[in-house]
């Protein structure tokens, strides 16, 4: 993975983490705390938004970790 890609995926990653995710989970609390919640359209898309928002956040954090970082500027100057 070049070292563009991979702060691409790591800035992405915390994105979700430290912005969306909390502002999902208080719209999630917010539309929770007005009622039933089976008919609750807010409640039930935040839920669903919330969940993939963490699959994501898994999906990112998985490929990080197995991320092996190359610079493509390297290796094109030795293969010729």
């Amino acid at each position: 993975m070049t070292p563009q890609g991979y702060e691409r995926l790591r800035s992405e990653l915390l994105e979700l983490i430290d912005r969306e995710r909390p502002k999902v989970v208080e719209a999630v609390y917010w539309a929770a705390s007005k009622g039933y919640r089976s008919e609750n359209g807010d409640y039930i898309y935040g839920k669903k938004r919330l969940r993939e928002i963490d699959r994501r956040i898994r999906f990112l954090t998985n490929r990080l970790e197995i991320a092996e970082i190359s610079d493509p500027s390297i290796h094109h100057g030795h293969e010729q």
